[in-house]
């Protein structure tokens, strides 16, 4: 019964982290999407801004210091801001919105960014402006942020084209007899000259800050892009790890604890006719796997340590594990462990003590042996060597069918010693004959405290 709660209740919690794991990738998309957005954001405010300022200036001075009539002033600030308006709201948008059309090289862009958004901004330009400077000359004033916005919304050669078409428009203007900014006919001429050749020197740097800014943008969607990839990998993965983990759990301990409850369960069952006795110390045998089975699971649904770790150290664990496995199993053991363990993660210790148990049951279920012997000695400066030796059957290592063994339900232990001797930084070796037992070796390297007794001391 309480099995069953602790497993509903991880249950629970399984639950909650997946619910708080696909809150979080939601949170990170939301987040991703904010920075996207914002970037943009700050991208056309800058701009905008700096239109609004050179418009407001320019509206301005047509509507103080320009001799046209009031009428005049107003019509001629509506054509001059009619095309302004018109990039702001549905080209500059669309410029960063397709940032990905400028990965490539200057020469390589397309006339447009926007496509035939530009182009209804460039007509509006073309007429909308001579119109509003043929009005009141003062608009000329315009180009002051008409020019920026065409060197924007058009690669460079095309943007400059566009300003010597509108030049060449009030060229004409002034030949017909128009003055602007009440120069005469040559002051007017040096300004078409002026304005063309500023163009051409501020237009590359405009162009070249545009691409760039779209450029920045790409590249902020596509790490977005990757972060979220990273992150749903990493869950995956998280996700195998975690299965893995929990099933070479259950194979060192459930598994293993339901294999001797059965075994014992039977032999009791024969002795309940003819050797109570017997059967008792079998039933209790029952009753104190049961209960460490139990520990067990109540640990791996906490994510802790063995049930034989809880509370004791290494060489302790060890020890109850190797006789009390013999009790159970009627071989005779030998355990011969350091004295003094050097410190060891506890991860580390875990491993041990599980390739240990593994050990211990395989030779149980298979091996039929009459004497084990368990040693975990330190081998040198920095080697701790742990052994389990027995004298069973044995078998042929050279044409070990491990695909078979597993299909059996006896290789994955063999497999889980080696994952496990890895984990902790080493290396498992398994020898053995037909006949002359089984030796399992695990070298584990490991930092010697300075005050280490000798490998030679060890507990007998």
């Amino acid at each position: 019964m309480k099995i069953t709660e602790g497993i509903n209740r991880e249950n629970q919690q399984q639950d909650q982290l997946s619910m708080n794991l696909n809150g979080d990738c939601g949170d990170g998309q939301l987040d991703a999407t904010a920075r996207t957005d914002a970037q943009r954001r700050r991208l056309h405010n800058t701009w905008n801004w700096y239109f609004i300022v050179e418009a407001g200036c320019v509206v301005g001075a047509d509507c103080f210091f320009s001799t046209a009539s009031m009428t005049y002033k107003l019509v001629s600030s509506f054509l001059i801001l009619l095309p302004c308006l018109f990039f702001m709201t549905l080209v500059l948008p669309r410029v960063y919105d397709k940032s990905e059309r400028f990965d490539r090289q200057t020469a390589d862009q397309p006339i447009s960014k926007t496509g035939a958004y530009g182009w209804i901004f460039a007509l509006l330009t073309l007429v909308c402006l001579p119109m509003g400077a043929w009005l009141d000359g003062t608009a000329i004033l315009a180009q002051l942020f008409i020019v920026p916005q065409l060197f924007i919304a058009f690669a460079y050669l095309p943007a400059l084209g566009l300003v010597g078409v509108l030049n060449i428009a009030y060229l004409g203007m002034v030949l017909a007899g128009k003055r602007f900014l009440s120069t005469d006919l040559t002051g007017n001429l040096m300004l078409m000259i002026l304005v063309v050749v500023f163009s051409a020197m501020i237009g590359k740097s405009f162009n070249v800050l545009a691409l760039t800014n779209g450029h920045n943008q790409m590249l902020l969607d596509k790490m977005e892009s990757q972060q979220e990839t990273i992150r749903r990998l990493s869950r995956a993965e998280g996700a195998s790890i975690e299965r893995e983990r929990v099933a070479n759990e259950m194979h060192d301990t459930i598994a293993q604890s339901l294999t001797s409850i059965l075994a014992l369960a039977r032999v009791a069952h024969e002795e309940l006719i003819d050797d109570i006795p017997a059967a008792q110390k079998h039933l209790e045998m029952i009753a104190s796997t049961s209960k460490g089975s139990l520990d067990d699971t109540r640990r791996m649904i906490a994510d802790s340590a063995p049930a034989d770790l809880d509370g004791r150290d290494l060489k302790t664990a060890l020890e109850r594990t190797v006789h009390a496995t013999a009790a159970k199993t009627g071989f005779q053991s030998q355990c011969r462990i350091q004295r003094t363990l050097p410190p060891l993660p506890k991860q580390t210790e875990v491993n041990l003590l599980r390739i240990v148990q593994e050990s211990l049951t395989n030779i149980s279920k298979h091996a039929n042996a009459q004497h084990v012997q368990v040693s975990l000695l330190l081998k040198g400066q920095e080697l701790l060597q742990l052994r389990i030796k027995d004298d069973g059957r044995g078998f042929d290592i050279q044409n070990l069918d491990f695909q078979e063994m597993e299909k059996a339900g006896h290789g994955y232990g063999l497999r889980d010693m080696a994952k496990r001797a890895q984990d902790a930084g080493g290396r498992c070796t398994v020898t053995s004959v037909p006949g002359q037992g089984t030796s399992i070796t695990v070298n584990i390297p490991v930092e010697r405290p300075s005050n280490a007794i000798r490998p030679d001391k060890e507990e007998r």
